[in-house]
């Protein structure tokens, strides 16, 4: 478990934690993509050995299992589903989520988007030496 980080001090102080919390956070992201790895990896083989067996679902001691398939899209052409979403009205199939890139470049050119306020989001850009 990580230490504790003072989050108050001289702006040196803050930068130097700054740097440290970041530093800790990327090392704790390298050790769940590759714990996410092996949970991949554990579970395409327990899903193997199941249908090697016949199974749809097992268990032990410490957990069950059981295989579920779900059927997801993959787009080949997008000109052909937005025109279908379009034509049919069946803009649930789209997340509802917008590009914030194409939003700013329609306000920088002075084109607002009806129903959309600009909300301005405060971020810092961080770089290590």
């Amino acid at each position: 478990m990580s230490t504790v980080i003072p989050i108050e001090g001289t702006f040196d102080t803050l930068l130097k934690n700054l740097t440290e919390v970041r530093t800790e956070l990327k090392a704790h992201q390298a050790i769940e993509r590759e714990l996410k790895g092996q949970r991949d990896d554990l579970e395409a083989q327990v899903v193997a050995r199941l249908k090697e067996q016949g199974l749809s679902s097992g268990a032990n001691e410490v957990c069950s299992v059981s295989i579920k398939e779900e059927i997801v899209p993959t787009v080949e052409d997008w000109d052909l589903v937005q025109k279908y979403v379009q034509d049919t009205g069946q803009f649930e199939l789209f997340q509802k989520r917008l590009s914030a890139t194409a939003y700013r470049e329609l306000l920088s050119m002075n084109h607002p988007v009806p129903g959309v306020k600009p909300f301005e989001l405060t971020r810092l850009n961080f770089r290590s030496k």
